[in-house]
């Protein structure tokens, strides 16, 4: 009977997910992607913390014509780097803070982002974990 038990508890905690997540606030989510639309409507002006080795939230929705100030927290340096295409400017060295970086996006589209630290690689020949994602729409 006690290994019967054993066996339920195991299946509840596989049926609820077993343990915490967290989405689109820091990309710890395991898999080293860039974090999807977090839904919700567009903000004219959105605030992103850069913070100790995660950018908070990892994911925004901003309008045509909208910001994102980027505002460096914690002890460590990060830079903030375009992936792919779009791209957008101006961008950030390795930098600590107090630092704030506030780019306007004129058009719409996905605009991916990470560390050069610790988002370029892993060490393993992925990616690193710290990366984001601007929405324009």
């Amino acid at each position: 009977m006690q290994r019967n038990w054993a066996w339920l508890v195991l299946l509840g905690v596989a049926a609820c997910g077993g343990g915490t997540t967290e989405n689109n606030n820091g990309n710890n989510n395991g898999n080293n992607d860039y974090p999807g639309d977090p839904g919700g409507a567009p903000v004219q002006a959105a605030t992103v913390e850069v913070e100790d080795n995660r950018f908070s939230p990892d994911a925004v929705v901003v309008t045509v014509g909208g910001t994102v100030t980027f505002h460096w927290v914690g002890g460590a340096g990060h830079s903030v780097t375009p992936s792919g295409t779009p791209t957008f400017s101006p961008t950030a060295g390795v930098s600590y803070p107090p630092k704030d970086l506030t780019v306007t996006f004129t058009a719409p589209g996905v605009y991916e982002y990470y560390c050069t630290i610790h988002g370029g690689s892993d060490g393993y020949g992925g990616r690193g974990n710290m990366l984001g994602t601007v929405i324009v729409r």
